[in-house]
């Protein structure tokens, strides 16, 4: 599959279906699995990470969930492919980064369960839905984990499922969400919010997770540790932080629209101006802007634009996919800012074009 391919899959979360799916881009259940007869990665020979890969290929292809699913190895996999790998977030930037050794992602058609292999741990499962569905999201990353059970996963009956990374000791489940919150972090408010998940036990990132920046408002919340708590227990935690959240947010905006007004609604019009007009664009631009056109659109500001589009813009402006999409798609246009930022603002001024034809609110 090659770079094209996957940065025109079409992902279920991009379509915005699930609930609060204005506010909530995604939930993602991710779980970490090692196999009992062979250390962790870092501490494997060459041989062991092929021999754990070839274990979890063949027992991929007797699961029910996944038999229409993809195999790609990282050593077979160019750096525009990779890159727009982890931009459908299917993988971690981490991943992409090892060795290749061993190494491999497998995923179905819509990108809704991936695996993958050899990076902290030797297998991390992960569901990734649009909206708030963790509590789906976690039935469909139980069915996954079962039938893979057959692989004699790493378990110790008072420390649970074994990882390479303590946090992930215990159940091994990481629940996340991906929120937009424009209106919070127009107030100043992200500090506090962030305060007080820490205090519950959550921690916030950026949109790619630990150490990423969290570029047009999007933030990604999930929880600290995996022990000491049921996985029912871990995912109602995060879902129901994610609803305090949303709320939060809906008032930010009723707030800001009431206090700043002519302001407030002349920002959102020349965000959209810019995205609909700009002939360059860095990704931290197009982000911000496209952050204030979702935004007014929801708020009925800016004509109606469906999640799906919103959705394929903020993922059409990454590097990799912006390379990937273009007619010219060499690698050594990776590090061709002043090309990429070109291609991107054409990209986005194509997907506006369809709603220029409005009458202004």
């Amino acid at each position: 599959m090659h770079a094209l391919e996957l940065a025109s899959m079409p992902l279920e979360w991009v379509l915005g279906r699930g609930d609060e799916s204005f506010i909530v881009l995604s939930s993602r259940i991710r779980l970490a699995r090692n196999l009992a007869k062979y250390p962790f990665p870092w501490r494997c020979d060459r041989d062991s990470l092929c021999e754990v890969e070839d274990l979890v290929v063949e027992a991929v292809s007797k699961s029910l969930v996944l038999r229409s699913s993809f195999t790609l190895k990282l050593r077979q996999m160019d750096k525009i492919a990779r890159m727009v790998l982890v931009e459908n977030h299917l993988v971690s930037p981490n991943f992409i980064r090892g060795d290749d050794v061993g190494r491999a992602v497998i995923f179905d058609d819509r990108g809704i369960v991936s695996l993958m292999l050899n990076e902290e741990d030797h297998l991390r499962i992960q569901v990734f839905l649009g909206g708030l569905q963790l509590h789906e999201a976690w039935h469909v990353a139980k069915k996954v984990d079962g039938e893979l059970e057959c692989l004699d996963y790493a378990f110790n009956c008072e420390r649970g499922y074994l990882s390479s990374c303590p946090t992930n000791t215990g159940t091994g489940l990481r629940a996340s969400v991906m929120l937009h919150i424009p209106g919070i972090v127009t107030l100043g408010h992200v500090g506090h919010v962030a305060r007080e998940c820490n205090r519950v036990g959550l921690t916030v990132r950026g949109m790619y997770g630990e150490g990423t920046p969290a570029g047009g408002c999007l933030f990604q919340v999930s929880n600290q540790v995996t022990l000491g708590l049921s996985e029912e227990e871990l995912v109602e935690k995060v879902n129901s932080v994610a609803l305090g959240i949303v709320e939060r947010e809906h008032f930010a905006r009723e707030k800001l629209i009431k206090q700043r007004g002519i302001d407030f609604v002349d920002k959102i019009w020349r965000s959209f101006g810019i995205v609909s007009c700009a002939r360059k664009l860095s990704v931290k631009e197009a982000l911000e802007l496209l952050s204030k056109v979702r935004m007014g659109s929801e708020m009925g500001i800016l004509p109606p634009i469906p999640k799906s589009e919103l959705n394929r813009m903020i993922l059409n402006s990454q590097p990799g996919h912006v390379i990937a999409l273009s007619k010219s798609r060499e690698e050594e246009k990776i590090n061709d800012i002043r090309y990429i930022a070109t291609r991107r603002a054409e990209i986005l001024r194509d997907k506006m074009s369809r709603f220029l034809n409005c009458k202004e609110n």
